[in-house]
Formats: C-alpha cells, sequence, structure tokens
C-alpha cells in the first residue's frame, strides 16, 4: 500500500533509502493528499510543506504471528511455555531450560529475551523504550507518519482486521507500562488531522477498541546478534532490536540460522 511521510520541517538531507523503495515520489502541499491534511491542520500547528510517498509493505501484526506459529507446528517444532530462574544467570537459566525437555540434548540454545536481558545476561546496555498506541475501528487507505518537534504521529492500518493503529510514543529510559490518559489524548488529537476517515464514532472521533503501553527492548550499540561458550553450551544471542523486530526479523533469524552452522560446523540453509 502507500505510505505516506509529512514532516513538519523541511528536508535538508537526501532521503538515502529513496532508491530503495517502490515509486517513490514528492508530494505537492498544494494538492491532496498533503493539501487536505493542512486543510484540517489548527492553525497553531505548522503546515506541511514537503513530504515524500513510496509503496510499501503493511502487517497484520497479531495475524502474523499467528502464521509463523503455525508455519513453526508444520515443521514440527514443540512449544514448551515456563517460567525460568534468572536471579543466578545465563548459565543457571539454561540448565533449567534443558530440564524441561525431558533428557533431550540441546546443541544449541537461541536467546532472543529481549527486555529480559538486561537482568539474564547482566547486559547493561539494554534499556527501555516505553511504546503507547491506540488501537481504533476502521482501515485507513495508507500509512501514515507525521514528525513535529520533538513528537511523531503515525497510523498503520492492519490488513483484513477492519482496525489501525494510531501512534505513538518512544520514551527511552521509561520502565512505566501503565496507558497514561494525557498521552492517548494527544496521540488521537494529532491522528485526527491525519485520518479524518477513521473518525466514524457517535459524536464524531475515533472509534477506539483498545489503549496499549509496551517496553521495546532498546540496546545501545544496537541489537547483540553473536555467538558464546556459556558452560559449556554454544548460545546465539538474538536480541536488543528496540522498535525495529518486524523490519528486522527475516534479516536476524537468517543471520541466527547462518551462526548456529557456523557454531555446529554444519551448513545451514538460508
Amino acid at each position: 500500500m502507500d505510505s505516506w511521510d509529512v514532516p513538519e520541517m523541511r528536508m535538508k538531507e537526501e532521503l538515502w533509502w529513496a532508491p530503495y523503495v517502490r515509486d517513490f515520489r514528492q508530494l505537492s502541499p498544494l494538492k491532496d493528499p498533503i493539501a487536505a491534511i493542512n486543510r484540517r491542520t489548527p492553525g497553531d500547528a505548522p503546515l506541511i510543506q514537503t513530504a515524500v510517498a513510496y509503496r510499501t509493505m503493511c502487517v497484520n501484526v497479531p495475524q502474523y504471528l499467528l502464521y509463523l506459529q503455525a508455519q513453526a507446528k508444520i515443521l514440527a517444532v514443540d512449544v514448551v511455555k515456563a517460567r525460568l530462574p534468572v536471579e543466578m544467570g545465563l548459565e543457571h537459566s539454561l540448565r533449567a531450560a534443558g530440564g524441561l525437555l525431558g533428557g533431550i540434548e540441546v546443541d544449541c540454545f537461541v536467546n532472543a529475551t529481549g527486555l529480559g536481558a538486561a537482568k539474564l545476561c547482566n547486559d547493561k546496555a539494554m534499556y527501555p523504550i516505553r511504546g503507547q498506541t491506540i488501537l481504533v475501528r476502521g482501515e485507513a487507505e495508507a500509512t501514515q507518519t507525521r514528525v513535529g518537534d520533538g513528537y511523531s504521529a503515525y497510523c498503520i492500518p492492519r490488513p483484513g482486521s477492519g482496525s489501525s493503529i494510531l501512534g505513538g510514543t518512544k520514551e527511552a529510559g521509561d520502565w512505566s507500562e501503565d496507558v497514561d490518559l494525557e498521552t492517548t489524548r494527544r496521540i488521537l488529537d494529532r491522528c485526527s488531522y491525519l485520518v479524518p476517515e477513521l473518525m466514524t464514532g457517535a459524536e464524531g472521533g475515533f472509534e477506539v477498541i483498545s489503549v496499549q503501553c509496551g517496553l521495546r527492548p532498546g540496546r545501545k550499540g544496537g541489537p547483540r546478534m553473536e555467538q558464546e561458550m556459556v558452560g559449556g553450551t554454544i548460545v546465539v544471542h538474538a536480541y536488543g532490536h528496540a522498535g525495529a523486530g518486524y523490519q528486522n526479523s527475516i534479516g536476524s533469524a537468517r543471520l541466527v540460522v547462518r551462526l548456529i552452522g557456523e557454531s555446529l560446523g554444519v551448513s545451514a540453509k538460508l
């Protein structure tokens, strides 16, 4: 689908990614959809002067996760859900995990524990990035991102679900997972300029389905993607992707497979 980037300031730098996306083009502020956004923008907010559009992919995340789980089951993957001890470090946790497998010998563990790696691996580089979003009824015609002074507002449709995600926040170092009512109000207000077609509520507002808040696994220096020997056991680390987990998931998975193959001395099929 289309994706529109509508910053409140003029783009001063060349967009390095422009040649790598489909149908990249500049959008004139004198023509819709940007002119329509400017007409809806309140007088105390800056008007959009430059904007770009391109074709992109949009993923319905809950449906995608169910698909991945189904594919894993087809490949005879066993799923074990359990709470592991972390107070005594990674090696102790690995032994506990191995004990859940009924005596099966483990060749390699993949550590994809996200923010939990801060405690599990004593990784001081890990930190939370708090994010609050709102699920509303209706699918927007395009993904949209508006970046202002110290904030961003966005809308991401969930294809086939009849709903869209409005956001959002990126608050580094904030461990609170409680929904903030003022943040909810700001998100709804800012997104009203972007996607008025979704404002189908009884009083002309958004039909809110749910408000959610979570912590992205930020890591100083970027994701940890490497092999390590822990107590004689091979561990491939794959965590710390911040807010780019879905975007980076395919490439990260291929790297994990390669690292496992190298660690075990076998040829890994990517």
